[in-house]
């Protein structure tokens, strides 16, 4: 299907974004559409905001922090190794709430600390905490 940009804007207007990070250059389509989470748009202002006060330098998505494994934090500000995970346990299909995600994801925090980062991690039901929680770290 070819989309125009006013099929996009649409979409858009609904809450969808557009993400083809994950499909390999040779397979992927012109665009993928994904529902937006308002708790992960939550999260990405309330770091906004803390960069626009200059409570923190920087923020990275999507940041991977281990060069022998794949893993990636959701969000991460390196300069004071913190990371933030949005775990989507509430959803219909999560692999947070099976038994091997789980598990990788342990596997993923144990690393994680253990190679000096602090984790946060959160929900649908406490990621407004997040705003509290960094002002306690800072």
């Amino acid at each position: 299907m070819n989309w125009t940009e006013n099929d996009l804007k649409n979409l858009k207007g609904k809450g969808f974004k557009v993400d083809d990070r994950k499909i390999p250059e040779e397979n992927k389509p012109k665009i993928v559409i994904v529902k937006r989470s308002i708790e992960k748009d939550t999260i990405h202002a309330i770091l906004d905001m803390f960069k626009l006060t200059n409570q923190i330098k920087d923020f990275e998505t999507e940041l991977q922090f281990s060069d022998g494994r794949r893993f990636r934090f959701d969000w991460a500000i390196p300069s004071l190794r913190i990371a933030i995970e949005y775990e989507g346990v509430f959803s219909k299909k999560s692999r947070h709430t099976t038994v091997n995600g789980f598990s990788e994801d342990c596997v993923k925090y144990n690393l994680a600390v253990c190679s000096g980062w602090r984790v946060l991690r959160y929900t649908a039901k406490n990621y407004l905490n997040l705003e509290t929680d960094l002002i306690k770290m800072l």
